[in-house]
């Protein structure tokens, strides 16, 4: 309650107006890092008209605010340096300085709660934050005033929130025990591997939000600019297309303000549509970034965002596209890498939306995806283990973005033949293919003419793997790991997993 309390009261603070004439953006703070060779640009308010003196290291920019007072001044990229620098702006009547900024690699990491998921809640995440401290691995930690829990939120403060203020934070923060500790665990595994190989400075900005659907990190063009988005911006607290869950648990925390609406507006809560890009990303979009982590669909997977029936595939695919495609749109940067995570195995019907996360990975370019099916957990919808995701993340950075020679995928099936009744996989990124536990390969199944699928028994060979099924004689389907939580074992030499899929037998 005290925290509850605490955070009430920051957010209410926020929307008094402040007597300050010059203000910077919060992104900047002490500790910040600035992404490496891309143009930088610095932003604020000021007096309508005012002159502003902005330096950024040892180069001074001069410039002046508009008439609505925003300002902003652009640098020559920076090469990426352990020396750190100042920024300073000044308009004559008040100064703002930032300290020990540095130039190095800045990732977005976004999503729900598998991505806020603390490192101190994870597996070996107590024994990584003894030995974590790292004044060039930095973070900049957002933390919504409103968690979307089973709580009924007072109406005052419902009144006062809004995308200007949802969103608290420290400030730029260099890992230590204290700021790692409820830093997203995937975040920061993903972080720490590539300082370990990039050898540079890296920051990270984390926005997750548990329980949020894709809707409300989707910007407000992506829904009026696509007919089968468009509709979900109608009364989206009632819409019976908008996800189920986040609805009863929006309803929830919206009680009072339900009762009683304010005539014309929409109730303010992050699982409205277009409220976490308004809150989080809009204010950062002049801030050049280098890529996009997420780890989200839990809310969108089923019809209830739980065991209920699984969502049309379609339509996610049209939401995740639309996602990708917003934020490289935004940032002006058509190629922006954008890596995502699978979801893993959990005792819900989530196979339709692996399968859409697979498809799209592979439809569009500098996209990649982690396979987390054998990391997941049949019942705990958090499984804990975020080392694998986070470091498979980063070694599809550090392959796609970064050219290192490492592999960032687990086997891939480029070929399926039938040899009358046996049924032959190749696959690629295959190299020392194996079983994690010296075991047949699990969880294959081949299909007939009938459309019944049953086990397959499995063999490795090189770079394949044959199967064969005494209920089948000619099988016409193939599928892996397709189930709630299927038991899967199948990895290449660098021990990661294949994803799930299913093919037809040519």
């Amino acid at each position: 309650m005290i925290r509850f309390t605490l955070w009430i009261c920051m957010a209410l603070a926020m929307t008094v107006p402040s007597n300050a004439g010059l203000v910077l953006a919060k992104v900047f703070t002490d500790h910040a890092v600035i992404q490496a060779g891309k143009p930088v640009k610095v932003w604020g308010t000021a007096v309508s008209k005012e002159a502003v003196t902005v330096q950024l290291g040892g180069i001074t920019q001069k410039v002046s605010a508009d008439d609505s007072g925003h300002w902003l001044a652009t640098f020559g990229p920076m090469p990426a340096s352990y020396q750190s620098f100042d920024l300073k702006v000044t308009d004559g009547h008040q100064t703002l300085t930032c300290n020990n900024l540095l130039a190095g690699e800045v990732w977005l990491a976004n999503g729900q709660s598998n991505m806020q998921w603390a490192l101190k809640q994870s597996t070996g995440g107590r024994e990584a934050i003894k030995s974590c401290d790292d004044p060039h691995l930095r973070f900049f930690h957002h933390l919504g005033t409103l968690h979307p829990g089973s709580k009924k939120y007072p109406r005052e403060f419902l009144a006062r929130l809004n995308t200007n203020n949802y969103y608290q934070s420290n400030g730029w923060e260099p890992c230590d025990a204290k700021s790692a500790a409820n830093f997203s665990a995937v975040a920061y595994f993903f972080a720490k591997k590539l300082r370990e190989t990039l050898d540079v400075p890296v920051g990270i900005i984390a926005l997750p939000v548990g329980g949020s659907p894709i809707e409300a990190h989707l910007p407000n063009d992506a829904f009026t600019s696509n007919p089968e988005l468009k509709p979900l911006l109608h009364h989206w607290w009632k819409n019976p297309d908008y996800p189920q869950w986040c609805r009863q648990r929006a309803a929830l925390n919206l009680t009072h303000w339900l009762a009683d609406p304010e005539k014309g507006k929409a109730p303010p809560h992050p699982f409205a549509p277009t409220f976490l890009w308004q809150a989080g990303i809009d204010p950062l979009l002049h801030f050049p970034i280098k890529g996009v982590i997420w780890y989200q669909g839990e809310s969108n997977a089923t019809v209830d965002g739980g065991r209920g029936a699984a969502m049309p595939k379609a339509i996610n695919h049209v939401k995740l596209v639309a996602l990708i495609n917003a934020y490289r749109r935004h940032w002006s940067d058509p190629s922006l890498p954008f890596y995502h995570v699978q979801l893993p195995g959990m005792n819900r019907d989530w196979m339709l939306f692996r399968e859409m996360q697979d498809e799209v990975t592979h439809e569009l370019t500098n996209l990649g995806m982690a396979v987390a099916i054998d990391v997941g957990h049949p019942g705990n919808v958090h499984p804990p283990d975020k080392q694998p995701v986070g470091s498979r993340l980063a070694r599809l950075a550090l392959s796609q973005v970064y050219g290192k020679n490492i592999e960032c995928h687990g086997p891939l099936p480029t070929q399926i033949t039938l040899r009358q009744s046996e049924v032959v996989i190749r696959f690629t990124h295959a190299k020392g293919l194996r079983s994690v536990d010296g075991r047949a390969p699990k969880t294959f199944e081949l299909a007939g003419d009938n459309g019944i699928f049953h086990p397959a028994t499995a063999s490795i060979k090189k770079d394949s793997i044959t199967l064969t099924s005494e209920e089948v004689d000619q099988p016409v389907a193939v599928r892996y790991a397709w189930a709630d939580h299927p038991d899967v074992n199948l990895v290449n030499g660098s021990w990661l997993p294949a994803p799930p899929f299913r093919r037809k037998i040519k």
